[in-house]
């Protein structure tokens, strides 16, 4: 496998809270809590970037991409070498106070990028793709992740010569955070679990949806994906991703 990125990365995955409605939640997220993110992160010396991800499709038992997204929002960050986030209590306060407006179920993991397969070029315009995926909690973390990685392998060969296909980035996850209730659960960070069941993210990118559909849909054909040895949840998301913040000059 390629050498690691050398880079701190943070997946952070939620849910719309149910005490808002979908829409006031999406209209928070992306008209406030955003805002206040990039304001808080961008004095940040050791932050690279900030991606703000929606899930919009999800690959199907048939190959394509009509099934309604088990997934809401993702937030992507990346880091300088050694580096990790660094709110001050108040700052921490602050976040997870508006967690009360929006979101909810939050699940923070860090984690560590692995290129795959890299040719974005001069490329502007993507179209991204995301899977996830957790273990049960009697399956050995290693065993996990060797399961992950012939997944990972699986995407490789399906996107390698592939027409419009771009970059694959694979990502293991090291802890998870531990949530807490405010208004409902998972909204205030408070630690670190004790063992993580988040096994890992692939991140793909293609020149238009079409040639990543196409590509990739068929790992899920016939519950594919629901049948890889040693994982569960594990979902292929059709993803929006915008760049709030994005302080990298030239490629990583």
């Amino acid at each position: 496998m390629p050498a690691d990125g050398g880079f701190g990365k943070h997946f952070s995955r939620f849910d719309p809270t149910p005490s808002r409605s979908p829409e006031e939640c999406e209209r928070h997220y992306t008209q406030v809590h955003v805002h206040m993110a990039q304001e808080l992160l961008r004095p940040m010396p050791s932050l690279l970037s900030y991606h703000a991800n929606r899930a919009v499709a999800q690959a199907d038992v048939t190959g394509g991409w009509r099934q309604r997204p088990r997934a809401w929002r993702f937030a992507v960050l990346r880091f300088a070498p050694g580096e990790t986030l660094a709110f001050s209590p108040e700052q921490n306060e602050m976040v997870a106070q508006d967690h009360v407006n929006c979101l909810y179920r939050l699940r923070s993991c860090e984690a560590v990028e692995t290129v795959l397969y890299d040719r974005l070029g001069g490329q502007t315009a993507l179209a991204k793709f995301m899977l996830e995926a957790d273990r049960p909690a009697s399956v050995d973390p290693e065993q996990a992740w060797r399961s992950f990685t012939e997944l990972a392998d699986r995407v490789l060969a399906a996107m390698d010569g592939t027409f419009g296909a771009r970059a694959l980035f694979v990502n293991r996850v090291l802890n998870e955070v531990e949530c807490e209730p405010l208004d409902v659960e998972g909204q205030r960070p408070i630690g670190i679990v004790d063992e993580t069941t988040r096994v890992g993210y692939l991140e793909a990118y293609f020149d238009h949806r079409r040639w990543g559909e196409e590509a990739l849909g068929v790992l899920a054909r016939d519950g594919g994906l629901g049948r890889v040895r040693d994982l569960v949840d594990v979902n292929l998301l059709r993803i929006v991703e915008e760049a709030p913040l994005d302080v990298r000059q030239g490629t990583t």
